[in-house]
This record gives structure tokens, C-alpha cells and sequence, in this order.
């Protein structure tokens, strides 16, 4: 990560490790996501289904839920876009892969996320995470035109 401030960096690894625990929440594991996860009252998941969750407590229960739902998938973070301001941090990519349905059956996975992170004793984590799934039909592009 030539190049990179420290808490870029740092960011970076922390969307690393959300690819990490996305996957073991989609084969049905989901505490992962209390290492990734700032435990807060603040803290805030609006789901690709439709889901709004406020605090660790909500959000936590729903993730727990999908792992529990989940069935198998495998997801890989693409165009990764960080901005570090002080202790906070947004970052937006595409999430794409595979995912097993109910009927085993594995579907294409195309997701927009967006989240934000805290620095929290000197570790990044996650406060807010958005996620909506791409239209079908639709490219995953970032700046078609190469304008920045």
C-alpha cells in the first residue's frame, strides 16, 4: 500500500477483513462481525432487503438472522474508495460473487455498499454499513468516463 497514510491504510485492511466476515456470515457464521464492529448505541445497517437497524444490539440480531438464513456465497470487494477524515472514515465499492439460494441453486451477486468507520482505541470499526443491490441488467462501473 505504497503511498498510503497510515489510516488509509488502516481503513483499507478493516474493508479486508469485512470481505472476511461477509463471507462467514454468508456460510452461516456471524460472529465475526462482533470483532469488525464497534459495539455503540450509534451504530447504524441498512440492509440490501429493506432492513433499517439503530445500535450494535439491532444490528447484530439481524446479521444473526441472515447467517442463520444463509446457505453459502462467496464475495469479493471491487473499486474500493476510501476517504479518512480525523476518526472517521467512508468508504464505497462493489461487492460481486456468488450466492447459494434456498434451492441450492448458486446466483450471481452484485451488491453497492457504502460504509463508515471509526477509529475506536486506535482500531477502525465499522459504524454504518448500506447496501443495495445493483440493478439488473446494470454494469458495475465506477467514473465511465475516467473523470475523477
Amino acid at each position: 500500500m505504497t503511498g498510503l497514510s497510515n489510516d488509509e491504510a488502516g481503513v483499507r485492511s478493516a474493508v479486508d477483513q469485512w470481505i472476511v466476515v461477509l463471507n462467514a456470515m454468508l456460510n452461516g457464521d456471524p460472529k465475526p462481525l462482533a470483532g469488525l464492529y464497534s459495539h455503540a448505541r450509534d451504530v447504524t445497517y441498512m440492509g440490501a432487503e429493506g432492513t433499517y437497524r439503530i445500535g450494535w444490539d439491532a444490528t447484530y440480531a439481524d446479521w444473526s438472522a441472515q447467517a442463520e438464513k444463509s446457505t453459502g456465497g462467496q464475495v469479493d470487494a471491487a473499486d474500493v474508495y476510501v476517504v479518512v477524515s480525523g476518526d472517521l472514515a467512508a468508504v464505497q465499492h462493489f461487492s460481486r460473487g456468488h450466492v447459494r439460494q434456498p434451492d441450492g441453486q448458486m446466483n450471481e451477486a452484485k451488491v453497492r455498499e457504502s460504509s463508515v468507520f471509526r477509529k475506536e482505541n486506535g482500531t477502525w470499526k465499522m459504524i454504518a454499513h448500506h447496501a443495495d443491490g445493483v440493478p439488473n441488467g446494470r454494469r458495475l462501473s465506477r467514473n465511465p468516463s475516467g473523470a475523477r
